[in-house]
C-alpha cells in the first residue's frame, strides 16, 4: 500500500513540474518572439531606403465597378506585389518609380495590400480599403433634402 502511494505522489509531482515548465516556456518564449518581431519590423522600416505612395485608389472609397487601377510611386526598378484577398498581382516599377496594375474586386469590402520589395529584399507595405456596392447614395441624399424642405 505504501509503494502505490509513493509512486502516485512521484507521478503527480513529475506531471505537475512538466506542466509548470511548459507554461513557463510558453509565457517567456511568446514574449521574446513578439519583442524580436517588433524589433525586426522597426529595423525593416528604418532600413528601407524609399517610400511607397499610393495615388489610386483612395482609402475607404466606394465604387460600383468590380475593377480598380492600383497606381503609385516608389523606388525605381523594384518589384510591387498587390494582394486582393487571396489573389496576387506582381509588377515592376519603371525608371521613375511609377507603377500601375488593374485588379479585380469582390462585392462588398476589399482590402488591397501593396508591397514594394527593393533590390536588397527589404519591403514596405500600404493598405487600402475599397468597397464595391451597386446601391446609389444619391437617392438617400435626395430624400434627406426633401425631408428637410418639408419641415
Amino acid at each position: 500500500m505504501k509503494k502505490e502511494v509513493v509512486i502516485a505522489i512521484l507521478i503527480g509531482l513529475s506531471l505537475g513540474l512538466f506542466i509548470t515548465y511548459g507554461i513557463y516556456q510558453a509565457r517567456t518564449g511568446g514574449s521574446r518572439r513578439s519583442a524580436d518581431d517588433t524589433l525586426a519590423d522597426q529595423t525593416l522600416q528604418t532600413e528601407f531606403s524609399g517610400e511607397l505612395v499610393i495615388n489610386s485608389p483612395l482609402d475607404e472609397s466606394v465604387q460600383s465597378e468590380n475593377t480598380v487601377s492600383v497606381s503609385g510611386t516608389t523606388l525605381p526598378n523594384s518589384f510591387v506585389v498587390v494582394f486582393v484577398g487571396n489573389d496576387e498581382t506582381i509588377t515592376t516599377t519603371d525608371n521613375s518609380g511609377n507603377f500601375s496594375v488593374e485588379v479585380e474586386l469582390a462585392d462588398g469590402s476589399n482590402i488591397i495590400v501593396v508591397i514594394v520589395i527593393d533590390e536588397d529584399g527589404k519591403s514596405l507595405s500600404v493598405e487600402r480599403v475599397v468597397i464595391v456596392s451597386d446601391e446609389t447614395f444619391a437617392e438617400a441624399t435626395d430624400s434627406t433634402e426633401t425631408t428637410e424642405e418639408n419641415q
